[in-house]
């Protein structure tokens, strides 16, 4: 039950108090933070020329691919790249009904459609970059600070709560969970009578810019460990996407002080469902290597190329749909307010991209149980803690089969699979039923 609904069955005076004050934290929280204005002019979706480029090669070509694939074998049984196997199966089965050879008038109302469908997406992405809507919550104040390196606390007044230390990636910045007024998972755990302490890892400075995922975890997610160690002896540990292998990292090196741990979206055998990720990623490390020599940083926009090609079609279809919506709805605003997230990126130190790129991706150092920080190893068979791993059955970023595996390997997990995807976890409007309120169930169970 949450601190809400307590207030109002119990009355008391203290609680009723308590709970007045954090309301009041939370409405603070909502004027528009002087150091995190809105950009002026919208960067996204990016990177765009990728975008645009796809589309014009996506929907005019369609006629020419379709007319190729007719002619060629109508039964033929070949994949076109990003199509399913039900959406192959309908287009061979249109094609032994048109036959080969040309159809002036299927060829012609093919060539409309995806005409059509071309402008509405370019409708999609201008309305986004001209739209409203902007994130104007203040984010929550800073109670430690190494180098660029800061934590939030999104319910300071409470001192003596279940403290839930929340671990983001380092692509993105931690708005995700803090979306809206209306849709923050921080918010949610602050009204349920936890003390969310969330890390912002903002862009690297002078201190990190030769940092790789070790230094992060040592030169960061340990110290902030020791500094709430005489708050909060121990703590409940929440990772979401990369930001998970972190925590499974802090929770190695200090498994005294971690009580529970939450790994939501986070992957570990890297070379599944494919073998073949892992030539594919030794060979774009290696390409990768003279620019990260040159500029010491991955930059934004080849990380947004990378996340495109593992869902080429993703960004035509939301845009496609995002068209239709009214907006001045909610729906529209959410939406605008992801996509603002999504396109403010931060740029990976050079260590941190080779760490990912061939480390985990190309040598897949976790799923063999290789990854090590400092001296350690980082293994989830040995970490004793109740752990919830929150799988996304429709993930394309973390397939269900990288992260299932966790599960698997931590003594004492709970999987929770929900049909939803990599973002959706968080930004959904499902999502606060249908995973919120079951993680944060389970926190109460176990805090």
């Amino acid at each position: 039950m949450g601190l809400m609904a307590r207030v109002s069955s119990e009355k008391t005076r203290p609680v009723a108090q308590a709970a007045h004050r954090l309301r009041h934290r939370l409405t603070q929280l909502k004027a528009v933070d002087p150091d995190r204005q809105a950009p002026s002019a919208r960067l996204g979706p990016r990177p765009l020329g990728l975008h645009l480029t796809g589309a014009m090669m996506l929907w005019p070509g369609l006629p020419i691919m379709l007319r190729s694939w007719r002619n060629g074998s109508p039964n033929s049984k070949k994949k076109w790249p990003g199509l399913g196997q039900e959406t192959t199966l309908k287009l061979t089965r249109l094609c032994e009904r048109l036959g080969p050879g040309p159809n002036s008038d299927f060829d012609q109302a093919l060539a409309k459609t995806a005409i059509a469908r071309m402008r509405t997406f370019l409708n999609g992405v201008k309305s986004y970059r001209h739209h409203g809507a902007h994130r104007n919550l203040r984010s929550a104040p800073v109670i430690w600070q190494a180098g660029t390196t800061k934590l939030r606390d999104y319910n300071p007044d409470a001192l003596s709560a279940p403290a839930v230390l929340v671990i983001p990636s380092l692509i993105n910045r931690f708005d995700i969970l803090d979306l809206d007024f209306d849709h923050s998972f921080l918010r949610a755990l602050a009204e349920h009578g936890f003390r969310p302490l969330v890390v912002d890892w903002d862009i690297a400075g002078d201190d990190e810019k030769n940092f790789g995922l070790a230094d992060y975890v040592e030169k960061r997610l340990v110290p902030i460990a020791d500094f709430l160690a005489a708050q909060a002896p121990s703590l409940l540990l929440l990772g979401y996407c990369m930001g998970g292998n972190l925590a499974l990292a802090l929770a190695s090196l200090r498994p005294a002080q971690i009580r529970t741990l939450l790994l939501l979206a986070t992957p570990w055998d890297f070379h599944r469902p494919d073998d073949a990720i892992g030539a594919q990623f030794t060979a774009l490390a290696a390409q990768m290597e003279p620019y990260l020599q040159a500029l010491g940083y991955l930059p934004v926009d080849i990380v947004q190329s990378l996340f495109a090609s593992f869902q080429p079609a993703q960004v035509m279809s939301k845009f496609t749909d995002f068209a239709a919506l009214d907006p001045n709805s909610i729906e529209a605003r959410h939406f605008v307010l992801l996509e603002d997230w999504l396109n403010d990126g931060v740029p990976l130190t050079a260590k941190v991209a080779r760490d990912c790129l061939d480390g985990w991706y190309g040598r897949n150092l976790p799923g063999r149980l290789e990854w090590r920080v400092g001296d350690t190893t980082i293994d989830p068979r040995v970490l004793a803690m109740p752990a919830y791993v929150v799988v996304p059955g429709k993930d394309r970023i973390v397939p269900p089969e990288s992260a299932r595996p966790l599960a698997r390997l931590l003594p004492r997990a709970s999987l929770h699979e929900p049909m939803t995807g990599h973002v959706g976890i968080i930004a959904s409007e499902k999502a606060p039923q249908q995973i919120w309120g079951p993680m944060i169930s389970w926190l109460e169970k176990h805090a």
